[in-house]
């Protein structure tokens, strides 16, 4: 699965690089990668433009590169005034149709044939068109692979190739299951593995016979490993020889393999210590059939370095962190790092003044009075090992001390924390993670929350929920990355689950003890040249946690499920999908007295002002989304527009009632459209999802003072139209008091009136997924 995408904007200062980006595209710089550009003389013709018809086996973004023909730039086709002028071949068209043709028999189609078109445009330009008829592939009508008799598995040796019988047959098809074999027997102990191929073809009546004789030579293994490493400047190395042949990963004796050499140069660069790592096979070791040595040669970096960074931030205004690192950690290649890191600078406590929160990005940050109250801040330090005991697993270690808020939902302090993880590859990009952590602080809520969802209504109450405790959570996560792109894939998936929980027996409060699973899959499928069709589904399910006044049992907020916002359902802003509860403006209400002293606070029309939305969050999710992916056809390397559909709801379980006490939660589904710009700093990506569906209902409260100048305790505010909720009302102060913790959840301001304000605009860096 891809990298998970902050929904939050980091502007970054990077003006001059994109302007010049852009500069290079209006003058041609930036275009496809053709063979080669053909050069005009004044009296050349021009080619406007060059297209393929009747292709069905390879894009046309594919043949392009196949041929030597290539048209002007886009500025000077439809401009006229810069740009690359591309021009008609002095040669002709012929080279062109050998290479197509070529091409097309190379994977089997014997029969192809290519015609040419040039339609004159202007007395000076051309359009080129190619017109292939690919006819009718070869098929195998045999395949036949021998000498793999003294092999220890033949059959792993020879999975999943790319011919078979009654498949396709072509000679690019067989050089790749040649090399497929090769690099399987290399793999198993057989440096000196060779392949001979023979094969006939019967093109009249379309089939083909292969025979693959493998000669895998003596099997072999490792011998002496020599460790050859230079400092930096030329001097002598910090990391000794001895640590160097740990962190390999194969050992001498062991059985021959090229990914064994491939691993231990990936184990020696990530440990960030190395400029050079070549891990080879030692040709001055003298010939020997069953033994090869191993030559590993190094060239050291820096082992310490400073980091840095400063930014702003929609939902975190200014933010800054700061990182250091020492490579070599005790002389043993361990990686320590060191960081810091400040958040809601200008805007949280105690940071925050009238100057400083008119920088921030107040239109948002002024709706959130929990997450974005306190400047939120990380430090903290963690110990990497190369690895675990010589196995494939890599261990982390951690300390740290951390704010960090979620928005609109909570605010979450850890006064010390630690965590112990271990990762290792479990397969081809597919790396498996097991940690456990163990932290000591509080998770504050907003007070409406605690009183709605909890019945917990007053300041003793809500403190008690809200105390410090210990919170211990061990975790298992997998994911499995099969994408030709990792930044913008166009065919493949990305697969990812997680498995995390608390208990007492490994240390957590009883109160916070919950099981959650979540699953995560992407599948990208390419339709043309520049059109992808991409799906996602995520899914989640805790069980456990605090009970709620409706008997269900929610986890703590941190680890409760959200959905909404730019990389979940993007018709709903952040979080803001699934149940919520209201907070009403003083001036929006007006008291209408019952009987003794007890009065109603009503909503004064069914469209008052709403303060504050906030999310409940729930224990079940599901969210699914489908983009068609289209890139431009003059800037393709610069803009993609994004069609997209996005549904599900989040919700909470329980026993003996279908939900919270929010009314019933249906999946909703929201489409939109997004433009995504390819900027030098990675995706920049907009959306606008239109959404057709009325608020969620949910209790509403009223937030206001009391005589003495202090925080009224919550009041339920009953909804326009609605049947009466009792409030005590102090005949001497006329301060308000709820009577118990009840309040409907019958109030939902009504759905935007108009079609364009049913728009919510998102932002984001990165792709969505």
């Amino acid at each position: 699965m891809p990298a998970k995408t902050d929904p939050r904007i980091g502007l970054r200062f990077v003006t001059l690089r994109i302007f010049v980006l852009v500069a290079s595209v209006l003058a041609g710089a930036v275009r496809p990668a053709h063979a080669q550009e053909v050069e005009c003389d004044p009296h050349d013709k021009e080619v406007r433009s060059l297209s393929f018809e009747g292709n069905r086996t390879f894009t046309d973004d594919e043949l392009a590169t196949r041929v030597l023909t290539t048209p002007s730039s886009f500025t000077r086709r439809y401009f006229r005034i810069i740009g690359a002028r591309r021009c008609y071949p002095n040669v002709g068209l012929g080279p062109d149709v050998a290479a197509l043709t070529t091409l097309y028999r190379n994977n089997g189609f014997y029969q192809a044939t290519v015609d040419t078109v040039v339609t004159p445009v202007t007395p000076t330009s051309v359009k080129v068109t190619f017109r292939i008829t690919e006819g009718e592939p070869l098929h195998v009508d045999s395949l036949e692979i021998t000498g793999l008799d003294s092999v220890p598995d033949p059959a792993e040796i020879t999975r999943s190739l790319e011919l078979k019988p009654g498949g396709r047959f072509g000679i690019v098809l067989m050089y790749a299951d040649i090399d497929s074999i090769r690099a399987r027997l290399r793999n198993a102990g057989y440096p000196q593995a060779n392949i001979f191929k023979s094969y006939s073809t019967h093109v009249d009546q379309l089939r083909a016979e292969v025979e693959l004789d493998a000669v895998p030579g003596p099997r072999t293994r490792f011998g002496t490993v020599n460790v050859q490493s230079v400092g930096v400047g030329g001097g002598p190395p910090a990391i000794d020889s001895a640590v160097v042949l740990r962190l390999l990963g194969f050992r001498t004796r062991d059985w021959y393999s090229d990914r064994a050499l491939s691993e231990a140069q990936r184990n020696l660069y990530q440990t960030g210590a190395y400029r050079h790592v070549g891990v080879t096979v030692d040709s001055a070791a003298g010939p020997a059939d069953s033994v090869a040595g191993v030559l590993v040669d190094l060239r050291e970096d820096y082992m310490h370095q400073v980091d840095g960074q400063v930014g702003w931030a929609t939902l975190d205004c200014f933010r800054t962190n700061a990182q250091y690192t020492d490579k070599n950690f005790l002389n043993d290649a361990q990686h320590l790092e060191l960081t810091g890191r400040l958040s809601k600078l200008g805007y949280g406590a105690p940071t925050s003044s009238a100057a400083t929160r008119n920088l921030c990005y107040r239109h948002d940050l002024d709706k959130d009075s929990i997450a974005s109250s306190k400047v939120n801040y990380f430090a903290g330090a963690t110990l990497r090992e190369p690895t675990l005991f010589g196995s494939h697993w890599v261990p982390s270690y951690s300390t740290y001390t951390e704010r960090r808020g979620e928005y609109k939902a909570y605010l979450r302090t850890t006064y010390i924390g630690g965590e112990a993880a271990a990762t290792r590859d479990i397969g081809f990009q597919m790396p498996l993670r097991l940690a456990y952590t163990l932290e000591y602080g509080q998770t504050n809520a907003q007070p409406a929350v605690l009183c709605a969802v909890f019945s917990r209504c007053s300041a003793p109450e809500q403190a008690e929920v809200q105390r410090r405790l210990p919170l211990a959570i061990a975790s298992a996560s997998i994911q499995r990355t099969r994408t030709d792109n990792p930044f913008d894939p166009s065919s493949g998936d990305v697969l990812a689950a997680e498995l995390r929980g608390a208990a007492p027996v490994i240390g957590s409060d009883p109160s916070l003890s919950f099981l959650k699973a979540t699953i995560d899959g992407s599948w990208y499928y390419k339709l043309r040249s520049r059109t992808v069709l991409a799906f996602r589904l995520r899914a989640g399910a805790i069980t456990g946690g605090t009970e709620t006044g409706g008997g269900a049992r929610l986890p703590p907020p941190q680890e409760r499920l959200y959905a909404g916002g730019a990389n979940s359902v993007r018709g709903y802003q952040q979080n803001e999908l699934g149940s919520l509860v209201y907070l009403i403006d003083s001036s929006a209400v007006h008291t209408v007295p019952l009987t003794g002293d007890t009065v109603a606070v009503v909503a004064n029309s069914a469209n008052p002002h709403v303060l504050r939305s906030i999310p409940v969050g729930g224990n079940s999710l599901i969210v699914a989304n489908v983009e068609l992916r289209l890139r431009d056809p003059f800037f393709p390397n610069l803009l993609q527009y994004v069609l997209f559909v996005d549904a599900g709801q989040v919700w909470t379980r329980e026993t003996g009632a279908p939900n919270l006490g929010f009314g019933t939660l249906e999946p909703v589904a929201t489409p939109g459209i997004a433009l995504r710009y390819f900027s030098p700093v990675g995706p920049i990506q907009v959306n606008a999802g239109y959404n057709p569906h009325g608020n969620a209902q949910g209790p509403a409260y009223l937030l206001s003072t009391n005589s003495s100048g202090s925080v009224a305790p919550l009041i339920c505010v009953t909804s326009f139209g609605q049947s009466p909720v009792k409030v005590l009302r102090d005949p001497a102060t006329g301060d308000l008091s709820p009577i118990g913790s009840s309040c409907p959840s019958n109030f939902a301001p009504p759905r935007a009136s108009s079609f364009l304000k049913r728009f919510q605009l998102t932002i984001s860096v990165g792709t969505d997924f």
